[in-house]
């Protein structure tokens, strides 16, 4: 579980540097482009009590057991989801680049900088659905670990849970050669990767525990 969940945080991580170095790359009409990164934070106040009291009801009043480990499968997949955004996205906003695949340095004779002509709230799809994996993944899974170990044990299962955030920080340090002109494709495209597998991974090698539910909570 440890190592699934830091894959995932490695997608969060995009949030304050690589995402935000991406804004700046086109039209911001004004908007400076770390501002962009407020939207995760928003869309997680509007849809978690949407999710809560309506999507979640919804879903058991349709006879579907939508299970923690089943939400935190789908938490990695929106995870995926949101770098699948941002890779098509980034890959657009080299071809409307006038210096194509270099983005980051393109100026004009002038030494103004040039950015791509679209409009940096395309962004919001990567953010809203980075704030979904949140909600799914993040926020069950702490509340699994919470509510699963021994009462004796709680306050270093937590310790060890978020501590995987340390540990995505430390592994996308290996990626950084990534983090820049002309790679920017394949860093997204390699984050979304592997939330996938990891997600897969995780699902094929935790879903046993979904029959052990009410087992687990009487601990």
């Amino acid at each position: 579980r440890l190592i699934d969940g830091t894959f995932l945080g490695l997608t969060y991580n995009q949030l304050n540097n690589n995402l935000v170095s991406q804004a700046a790359t086109m039209a911001t009409h004004g908007v400076p482009n770390d501002v962009l990164s407020n939207l995760d934070p928003f869309a997680l106040i509007i849809f978690i009590p949407i999710v809560d009291f309506f999507v979640y009801p919804a879903i058991a009043r349709m006879g579907l057991r939508f299970t923690p480990i089943k939400k935190i499968t789908f938490g990695f997949f929106t995870g995926t989801a949101s770098m699948i955004w941002a890779a098509v996205l980034q890959h657009y906003i080299y071809k409307t680049n006038p210096c194509g695949y270099y983005v980051s340095t393109c100026k004009d004779a002038d030494g103004k900088a040039l950015t791509s002509s679209l409009n940096v709230w395309i962004q919001t799809g990567s953010y809203v659905l980075i704030a979904f994996s949140e909600i799914f993944a993040s926020i069950t899974g702490l509340e699994y670990a919470f509510t699963k170990a021994p009462k004796n044990m709680r306050s270093l299962v937590m310790a060890v849970f978020l501590f995987m955030n340390a540990l995505s920080s430390a592994i996308g340090e290996a990626f950084v050669s990534l983090s820049s002109d002309p790679l920017l494709i394949w860093n997204y495209a390699v984050m979304g990767v592997l939330a996938f597998v990891s997600g897969t991974i995780f699902w094929f090698q935790f879903r046993h525990l979904d029959a052990q539910e009410d087992e687990l909570n009487n601990i």
